[in-house]
C-alpha cells in the first residue's frame, strides 16, 4: 500500500470566484499558498479579497481570529507560473470555462510540475480527457477537481478523470477530505454530478414558470422552505427511505408514479427568449425583500455558514 503523501505548498492557477475560494481552503488548513494569475487587477485584488472571506468565516465562528492573519501570512501571489508550481505537491487550475484555454494551461503545467504532482481542474462541464488531450508529460496526473462554489463555504467537490490514475485520484480525495472537504469520485459525464442534478432542477422551475402554473416566489419557497430543509441532511435516496418502511419499499411503492412522470409529464425547455428572462427576472425581485445583488450574496453566506456549523454540530 503506497505512502500517503504529505502536501505542504499548493498552486492556484487564477485568481477569479473560484481560485481566491480555493485560496482561502488551502490557506486556513496550513498550506503555503500561491496564487497566480496575468497581470491584473485580479491578481492585485487576490488577497485582498482572501481577507475579507477569512474574516467573514472568522465572524462566523467558522475559524479562530488569529487564523485571518495567520492565513494570509501563507499566501503569496506572483504572475510566474514556474514561481507557483515549483515545488508544488498539488496544483488547482481555476480558469475560465474555455478549452483551449484550459488545454494550453495544461500542457504548461505538466511541463513545469514534476511527474507525480497532480494537477485539477475546476472546470463544471468539460472533461478532463478533452483538457488533458495535448499533455505528454504523464497525463495520468490530470484530474477534474470540481468545487461547489464557493468552496470555502461548501465543501462539496467532485473528483473524476476516465484515463487519470486511480492512485492520483485516491490520493487527491484523502487530501481534500484532511482539508475539510466532501469528495466524491465519479466517471467523466457532461456536468458531473451536482451540476447534473442541479441542471435538471433548474429545468423543472424554468417549466413551471414559464407554462404558467406557478410563478417564480413558489418555485424558490418549494425549495427553501421545502425540499432544501430536509436536502441538508437527507437526499434522494434518504428521502425514499423515510417516504416508506424502508428504501426498498420506497422504490418499489413510488415506482409507477416517478416512471409516469418520467416519461409522461416531464417537459423539456428546449429554448427562452427575452421576454421569459425579464418575467424571471422580475418575478425574482421580491425574493430579495429589497436587498441588492451583493446584500443578498452575504446574507446567503451567512445561512449557508450557519447552516454547516448546526449540521457539524448535530453530528
Amino acid at each position: 500500500m503506497p505512502m500517503k503523501k504529505t502536501f505542504k505548498k499548493v498552486a492556484v492557477i487564477g485568481c477569479g470566484f473560484i481560485g481566491y475560494s480555493w485560496g482561502v481552503v488551502f490557506a486556513r488548513n496550513g498550506l503555503e499558498t500561491y496564487m497566480y494569475n496575468r497581470k491584473s487587477p485580479t491578481l492585485d485584488s487576490v488577497k485582498e479579497r482572501m481577507k475579507q472571506a477569512l474574516e467573514f468565516l472568522a465572524a462566523e465562528g467558522m475559524i479562530e481570529e488569529k487564523e485571518v492573519e495567520e492565513s494570509l501570512a501563507r499566501v503569496h501571489t506572483t504572475d510566474s507560473l514556474e514561481e507557483a508550481v515549483s515545488s508544488a505537491d498539488y496544483i488547482q487550475e481555476c480558469m475560465w470555462e474555455d478549452l483551449p484555454l484550459k488545454q494550453d494551461i495544461f500542457v504548461k503545467l505538466t511541463e513545469l510540475a514534476p511527474a507525480g504532482v497532480a494537477i485539477g481542474s475546476s472546470c463544471s462541464g468539460l472533461k478532463i480527457s478533452d483538457i488533458s488531450a495535448n499533455v505528454k508529460n504523464h497525463p495520468e496526473r490530470c484530474i477534474v477537481a470540481h468545487p461547489t462554489n464557493p468552496p470555502h463555504l461548501i465543501p462539496f467537490m467532485e473528483i473524476s478523470g476516465d484515463n487519470a490514475s486511480q492512485e492520483i485520484k485516491d490520493q487527491i480525495f484523502d487530501f481534500m477530505e484532511s482539508i475539510g472537504q466532501k469528495p466524491i469520485q465519479c466517471k467523466e459525464v457532461y456536468g458531473y454530478v451536482l451540476n447534473r442534478i442541479q441542471l435538471s432542477l433548474i429545468q423543472e422551475a424554468l417549466y413551471l414558470v414559464k407554462e404558467g402554473i406557478c410563478n417564480v416566489e413558489a418555485v424558490e419557497r418549494a425549495l427553501t422552505d421545502g425540499l432544501g430543509l430536509r436536502w441538508a441532511f437527507t437526499g434522494p435516496y434518504g428521502v425514499e427511505e423515510l417516504n416508506s418502511a424502508n428504501l426498498r419499499e420506497g422504490l418499489e411503492k413510488y415506482k409507477d408514479y416517478m416512471i409516469q412522470f418520467f416519461t409522461q409529464e416531464q417537459q423539456k425547455v428546449h429554448d427562452y427568449d427575452q421576454a421569459f428572462i425579464d418575467e424571471c427576472v422580475s418575478g425574482f425581485a421580491p425574493v430579495m425583500e429589497g436587498k441588492s445583488h451583493e446584500e443578498y450574496l452575504l446574507w446567503r453566506d451567512q445561512m449557508v455558514t450557519r447552516a454547516r456549523l448546526l449540521k457539524e454540530a448535530a453530528k
